[in-house]
């Protein structure tokens, strides 16, 4: 039971549900079609393509390394050869191109001796001296190989936990009525397990460690999907979620951990991974630690944890702070800024890709400066932070011009506004009543601040401000729904807010969430309708045929089907959204029901799923098959027959073959071949062909990603279109949607 309301009196309660739908899962663009036009929303979209610094000297650039705190680690996972290596010849290393995937892969030995092997390996004795780019062809195989052996899997780092206050039937789920929305409930709640984790056994906070991961003293919770870590505003979703299914425990060892986070760096880092220790995201700490508090009434902890608290606002408000006139008068406002000048690491490919035309090396550290600060907002990439270029008309968002740094954002700055005023209320609480005026009398001053930087009055909205043009960007975005949220306002026409959501119903974008406003004449009915409407697109995606029984982090709620588009493949069973739909189960219980929704018309070919976790018996690097001479590789694809001694002899192995004798060179296969540039059509199908070790059925796996390769081909001569990559025919966790680790 709350001992106070965790919510403002008025219409907050409802306006609630509204935010929740603008966290991690509708996180990308969101404006209007009569604001932009058809060309709304053209940002160029990733390649999969090689990419290197070439030469660039990352040291000379004096633009200060990540992850100072481990150097050894840094060096492979953060900004070094080694990384920019791996991700240049990705095709033999990178599970689907992806580069989170390498940096996620633990250490089977420590970091020096990795170092030390990749230096001798490679005669490197001068780091800047090494060019990944004119690596030989032996190299790129020696890389393959030290890959396989120094790196373990990307899935098997993390330890498997079951929250000890999880119950099959929590109390809370009593409050909904509909009976099969509780039963969906029980069947999301269930959920929670799976995304349950601990640190390894071989891994302490003494920096000892061959992870990539940040130590975390209790249990926490992945955000699913390729983000095998904590997330830190994603957290604040599943916490709303947790607190449903009754799991207060597990959201009090999420506040504890981010505040050892909070302790360490004095921040809470964008996710638990050393790579990100150099940008944060929506800081949300203050309002989980507020929401725990409003449903246990544990004041013990309160008293412990508030130091920490604000140590993180104090953060915000020396970092990320910028002064801007207003009306005459200096004031403080905030804005994402993040402290690293250099490529992401889970992305590498394509932060060094989108600048591979621009000969400047500072210039190029300006634009990724701006793309981890787009980052750090959780709108990455949204055309709020994306200076529009007014003569293209094909690509006029383009995110080599982002301007992250020269926005102030709406949503951060009511945020800063909302842990003042909940940071008042706890402070009262524990009864330090002069803490609890000094941050009451903040929150009324960055009121009146707030509303004369950002509120339009006839538009009834908040608009972000360019500080650049010193102008507000009139344009509607989801953000514009937060001030409510974290109650930042002081009188508010609700008429206004309702036409604001009128405004905004004009969404249509699926990138990743269009929400279908209703014309309704209160607040709370339109709130409600959007639920429904929103609940009932994932349950349609849930009851799919081809994509059931899985809640996606990307939607189209006005067809239910799996959003597209971003940085990464839509992701499954991610927990922001299950946080998000058990809250909203239980806040509106009464009101919601399922009815007769069939599942939606969902085909594998409208999306891409990248796997959770690789079964122990897939080598993603295909060595030794791929480190096979040519006449190895044609003898094993059957362009000769094998050759056999006398009569009943054993055939013999490949090391003693003779093969160059045994074909003409009418056999012969080009050296170089790229089927994706002759089949373009089939160009996110072909890939490479993986073995399965010594496993014994290695040509199973070769046999399964040639023929569909060939499948794609031949049904392009018939108009029709392959959706499935090679390890799909073979693979029982996607075929038959057996559990992981079942393949082979």
């Amino acid at each position: 039971m709350a001992y106070f309301s965790p919510f403002p009196p008025i219409c907050l309660f409802h306006l609630n549900f509204i935010f929740q739908l603008l966290g991690p899962v509708f996180c990308a663009t969101v404006y209007l079609k009569k604001q932009y036009g058809e060309n709304e929303f053209s940002i160029e979209s990733w390649g999969k393509t090689n990419c290197s610094l070439n030469g660039i000297d990352i040291a000379a650039l004096g633009i200060g390394r990540p992850c100072e705190e481990w150097p050894d680690l840094a060096t492979i996972f953060c900004d070094g050869k080694i990384l920019e290596a791996v991700n240049y010849w990705g095709e033999r290393m990178l599970f689907m191109r992806v580069s989170k995937h390498f940096v996620d892969r633990p250490l089977l030995k420590d970091a020096k001796k990795v170092i030390d092997e990749f230096k001798t390996l490679f005669d490197v004795t001068e780091w800047n001296k090494f060019v990944v780019s004119e690596m030989s062809e032996a190299q790129v195989d020696k890389l393959a190989k030290f890959v396989q052996q120094n790196f373990g899997m990307a899935d098997g780092a993390l330890t498997e936990h079951v929250p000890e206050d999880w119950v099959e039937s929590p109390q809370k789920f009593k409050e909904i009525k509909d009976e099969k929305l509780r039963k969906w409930a029980t069947e999301l709640n269930k959920m929670w397990k799976e995304l349950s984790k601990k640190m390894p056994k071989d891994m302490d906070n003494n920096g000892n460690q061959r992870h990539s991961l940040i130590y975390l003293s209790n249990p926490f919770f992945v955000s699913g999907g390729r983000f095998r870590e904590f997330r830190y505003w994603d957290s604040y979703w599943m916490a709303r979620g947790l607190i449903a299914s009754g799991m207060t425990k597990s959201v009090k060892n999420m506040c504890r951990n981010f505040a050892e986070m909070v302790n360490r760096f004095g921040f809470v880092p964008a996710g638990g991974r050393i790579y990100y220790n150099k940008r944060s995201q929506p800081p949300f700490l203050t309002f989980l630690v507020y929401d725990y508090f409003a449903a246990t009434g544990d004041i013990e902890f309160l008293k412990e944890i508030m130091p920490t608290l604000e140590k993180e606002l104090n953060f915000w408000q020396t970092n990320r702070s910028i002064q801007i006139k207003v009306n005459g008068k200096t004031k403080t406002f905030y804005q994402y800024r993040a402290d690293t000048k250099l490529p992401r690491p889970e992305v590498f490919c394509q932060d060094v890709e989108l600048v591979k035309e621009i000969a400047d090396p500072m210039e190029k550290a300006k634009i990724w400066h701006e793309i981890a600060s787009a980052s750090e907002s959780g709108w990455d990439f949204s055309s709020r932070w994306i200076r529009k270029n007014e003569t293209d008309t094909e690509k006029p968002w383009k995110l080599k011009n982002l301007m992250t740094t020269k926005i102030v954002p709406v949503d951060l700055n009511a945020l800063i506004c909302g842990n003042f005023e909940k940071m008042a209320h706890m402070y009262l609480q524990i009864g330090n009543k002069v803490k609890s005026r000094e941050y009451h009398a903040k929150y009324q001053l960055f009121l009146e601040d707030f509303k004369s930087l950002f509120y339009k009055k006839e538009h009834g909205i908040w608009y972000d401000f360019n500080f650049e043009s010193g102008t507000p960007n009139e344009a509607y975005y989801g953000s514009a729904a937060v001030p409510l949220f974290t109650r930042c306002y002081d009188t508010i026409d609700l008429s206004a807010a309702v036409r604001m959501f009128d405004r905004m119903g004009h969404f249509d974008n699926d990138k990743k969430l269009i929400s279908p406003f209703g014309v309704s004449t209160r607040m709370k009915d339109k709130v409600k309708e959007l639920a429904q409407n929103w609940v009932s697109a994932n349950f349609k995606l849930f009851n799919s045929k081809n994509c059931g029984a899985k809640v996606w982090e990307k939607i189209t709620a006005n067809e239910g089907l799996p959003g597209r588009g971003g940085e990464y493949n839509a992701q499954i069973n991610v927990g922001t959204a299950i946080g998000v739909l058990l809250d909203t189960f239980v806040t509106y219980g009464g009101e919601l029901t399922l009815g007769k929704i069939d599942g939606s018309n969902c085909e594998q070919k409208d999306f891409e799923i990248e796997p959770r976790k690789f079964p122990n018996e897939v080598a993603v690097i295909y060595e030794p098959f791929a480190l096979l001479t040519d006449a190895e590789l044609k003898k094993l694809d059957g362009v000769f027959p094998p050759i056999y001694g006398p009569q009943n002899q054993q055939l013999k192995t490949l090391e003693t073959l003779n093969i160059e004798t045994q074909y003409s060179n009418d056999n012969d296969l080009p050296r170089q071949f790229d089927a994706r540039k002759k089949w373009p059509d089939c160009a996110d199908i072909i890939s490479t062909i993986t073995d399965q070790g010594l496993c014994g059925c290695c040509w199973a796996v070769a046999s399964a990603s040639t023929l569909t390769d060939r499948i794609c081909i031949a049904r392009l001569k018939k108009g029709q279109k392959t959706s499935h990559y090679g390890g799909s025919y073979i693979s029982a966790q996607f075929t038959c949607e057996f559990t992981p680790g079942s393949d082979g």
